[in-house]
């Protein structure tokens, strides 16, 4: 909501685009350091090594954000902190009659990530385990992998299309959709370290695409007054999603490794349908 309200909306595709780059820079050199420090102190204590780097560095971004962050939506009052603590309960019961406020277009775009969602788990927890157990990646070609995968995704998220004129986050929507309905097929098929990167640097072009255009499209339909509250919705309703899916993948991924993938191609076909023929822009964006 912070980065919506500070980006002007016909430039929020551009604003969107460079934070997602800028902040993962990082994430490039994180698997390699956590390679060296399993090389040296072995698995389970350079694991934890490297947890220990990730705790740091989300304290530093607390410190960060409590010193620099300034607020977006003007209030009339500092809250206090016993008066902060009630807001905050007040804030979780309106987050779920948030709904009811939604415009039709909203509720149709959420109800589409939410769907959208079955696939995150399964890539995110699945894809490692079918990597090293069907296509036969070792655990120190996948740290290689991953920092081949950052790169991609980095270089790949400075798209700005999704600026340029009416209804181009929907197109951007579509054609995210039709790339990545082959490349899982292609995923389920590939036997080699050099086919993952190549069908995972095309994912990451299909990402340039999505995520800015989803943010978007999400600030563009949702009134600044509210847009923090749906937002907060739209989190805790990703969250169940996605831990549902979870559950769902797992039991599938025992009876046969394939099976979540293939259910994602199903699911890719469902969310382009529904982008097609239900989806649209609004004529006017929200400030």
């Amino acid at each position: 909501a912070v980065t919506a309200d500070s980006l002007p909306p016909e430039r929020r595709g551009l604003g969107y685009a460079m934070t997602n780059v800028f902040p993962v820079i990082p994430a490039i050199f994180a698997p390699l350091l956590t390679r060296e420090f399993i090389k040296y102190y072995g698995f389970l204590t350079g694991m934890r090594l490297a947890y220990w780097v990730a705790v740091l560095g989300s304290l530093g971004v607390a410190i960060i954000r409590l010193l620099g962050l300034k607020e977006t939506l003007k209030t009339r009052k500092k809250l206090k902190v016993r008066e902060l603590l009630l807001d905050f309960k007040k804030s979780v019961t309106e987050t779920f009659n948030s709904w009811r406020v939604m415009s039709k277009q909203l509720k149709i775009f959420v109800m589409i990530l939410l769907i959208s969602l079955f696939e995150k788990p399964i890539f995110h927890i699945f894809m490692s385990l079918y990597a090293v157990d069907v296509i036969g990646i070792t655990k120190p070609d996948w740290a290689f992998f991953i920092c081949s995968l950052v790169i991609c995704n980095n270089n790949s998220r400075s798209s700005t299309w999704e600026d340029r004129g009416y209804n181009r986050k929907k197109k951007s929507l579509v054609l995210t959709y039709i790339i990545w309905l082959p490349l899982t097929i292609y995923f389920i098929l590939c036997r080699s370290l050099v086919e993952l990167i190549l069908i995972f640097g095309l994912f990451a072009f299909g990402d340039s695409l999505f995520i800015p255009s989803t943010q978007a499209l999400i600030a563009d339909l949702t009134p600044r007054e509210i847009r923090g509250r749906i937002m907060t919705i739209i989190g805790n309703l990703n969250l169940v999603a996605a831990a549902l899916a979870s559950i769902i993948a797992g039991f599938l991924y025992n009876l046969n490794p394939t099976l979540p993938f293939v259910v994602c191609i199903g699911t890719d076909v469902l969310i382009l349908l529904l982008i097609l023929t239900l989806l649209k822009e609004p004529m006017r964006r929200e400030i």
